[in-house]
C-alpha cells in the first residue's frame, strides 16, 4: 500500500486524517463545502508547499510542523502534466476548484494524484473522506519537522 504525506501545525496534530480546514476554507482543488484531504507524494514536497503558504511570517514566528506518514489504499487516479486543464496553475482557484467536481460529488476512486502546481515534477494526493476505502487508511508516524533557517529568507 502506498504512503502519502500531510505536514500539519502542532495544534492539529490530533486532526491528521481530518479534511475539515479544506472544507471550511476551500483550496485549490476544492470549493467550500466539500472537504479533501491534501497529501503529498514525498515530505520534501509537503515541506516545500507548506513553506510557500506561509509568505511573509518571519521565522521566528513559524508554527511548529509535524510530518505524518499515512498508509493509503491503492486506488489512486494519476494525472500526468498534459491531461491538466491550461489553467491548472492559475492563482486563481475558481477554474481549478470545479475541475474536479464529478470526483468531488461522486468520488469513484479514493484518491488523485496531481502535479504540484510549485513542483510539477511531484504530486499532491488528494484523499476523499467519502470514498468506502477511506476507512482503511492508516497513520503510521508523526514526526515533529525541524525548518532549517537556510530555507527561508533573510530579512
Amino acid at each position: 500500500m502506498p504512503v502519502v504525506y500531510r505536514i500539519i501545525r502542532e495544534r492539529f496534530l490530533d486532526q491528521a486524517l481530518s479534511s475539515e480546514g479544506s472544507r471550511l476554507y476551500g483550496a485549490r482543488w476544492n470549493p467550500k463545502g466539500i472537504g479533501i484531504l491534501y497529501t503529498t507524494s514525498s515530505p520534501e514536497l509537503g515541506l516545500v508547499e507548506t513553506l510557500a503558504h506561509a509568505p511573509g511570517v518571519r521565522y521566528e514566528d513559524l508554527p511548529v510542523y509535524w510530518l505524518s506518514s499515512i498508509e493509503i489504499p491503492d486506488d489512486i487516479r494519476y494525472y500526468k502534466s498534459e491531461e491538466m486543464p491550461r489553467f491548472w496553475q492559475d492563482k486563481d482557484y475558481e477554474r481549478t476548484q470545479h475541475w474536479l467536481t464529478t470526483w468531488l460529488k461522486t468520488p469513484h476512486v479514493l484518491a488523485i494524484a496531481l502535479p504540484s502546481v510549485i513542483v510539477p515534477f511531484s504530486n499532491n494526493i488528494l484523499l476523499h473522506p467519502k470514498h468506502r476505502l477511506f476507512s482503511q487508511i492508516q497513520l503510521l508516524t508523526q514526526q515533529k519537522i525541524p525548518i532549517d533557517r537556510r530555507l527561508w529568507r533573510m530579512e
